[in-house]
């Protein structure tokens, strides 16, 4: 694991450490160090009013606070410094401790609407410009502020995490190369499906018929399957490409997509060599049975 994971508030989003480990192991591999972990404490604004007033004398709510371990010299951040690294191996983690952040999930949700974008590519944003705080890097001024971005983006760019908070363009060039290997000597069409999970994940699926016909799997489905077989239960966002027409998605995927997401999931649709439009699932399921009206949380 690249973080701990410790809650102040009732835990009010299901499988958030695993997309926030992701994102430290991202923002890791873009600096180029390895073996290293940090701990995120998840509060609202009552507790970071607190910590910010009893650490830094700034009595005011903020979004995000940093508690390096490690000083870096003027200039230098972590892959600069081993030796000064390896001085904070913990035992206890087993990898070089970098310190501590807190994250205000109210300001994050607020951030979240004010942005719109999903809150949970905010608190990961948060969580990469924390990680490489803990690693040297600040804001200062402009050349600090533009340094420290590029490394942000640059981390959350490898999890197809982008300003908008989904790299539609990446997701559709993934469902166009899983388009190509559809079973389709019936129908002709091949459609192609990529799921992005919530932890950063991505999952193709291609369509595949049979010759009893009411055997065929959609590409949505077979995308759904093979991200459930990995573990993620939560989707961020599918696109689908059809080979000759936008390929929408029947009303059994559009169900099946409901029970890993909620109705503002983007579905990206288009056709090959066409473009695409973006729905969300709200959009083309107005009132779709979901888990928690069964009063399951998936």
């Amino acid at each position: 694991m690249n973080i701990e994971l410790q809650w102040d508030i009732p835990e009010a989003s299901p499988g958030l450490e695993a997309l926030l480990d992701r994102v430290a192991g991202a923002c890791f591999e873009a600096e180029g160090i390895e073996n290293a972990a940090f701990a995120i404490r998840v509060t609202d604004d009552a507790g970071i009013r607190t910590l910010n007033r009893e650490m830094r004398g700034v009595d005011s709510a903020t979004d995000v606070l940093s508690f390096p371990t490690a000083r870096f010299p003027a200039g230098k951040t972590a892959r600069d410094c081993p030796k000064r690294l390896r001085r904070e191996y913990d035992p206890y983690l087993g990898a070089v401790n970098l310190g501590d952040c807190v994250i205000n999930y109210d300001r994050a949700r607020r951030q979240a609407e004010e942005y719109g974008h999903p809150l949970r590519r905010e608190l990961a944003y948060l969580t990469a410009h924390s990680a490489f705080h803990l690693m040297g890097y600040d804001h200062m001024n402009e050349e600090e502020k533009t340094a420290m971005r590029e490394m942000e983006e640059k981390a959350l760019g490898k999890l197809g995490i982008t300003r908008e908070g989904i790299d539609c363009d990446a997701l559709f060039a993934q469902a166009c190369e899983a388009m190509q290997m559809a079973y389709c000597p019936y129908s002709k069409f091949q459609v192609g499906a990529c799921i992005l999970a919530e932890d950063g994940r991505t999952f193709t699926g291609c369509n595949f018929e049979n010759a009893s016909y009411g055997a065929a799997i959609c590409a949505e489905r077979c995308a759904a399957g093979n991200a459930i077989v990995h573990g993620a239960r939560r989707f961020a966002a599918i696109a689908v490409v059809g080979s000759t027409a936008v390929a929408w998605p029947c009303g059994i995927c559009r169900q099946v997509l409901r029970e890993f997401s909620d109705p503002s999931l983007p579905v990206i649709v288009g056709a090959y060599g066409k473009g695409y439009t973006v729905r969300t699932l709200g959009e083309l399921l107005p009132e779709g049975l979901s888990p928690e009206d069964l009063g399951v949380t998936v």
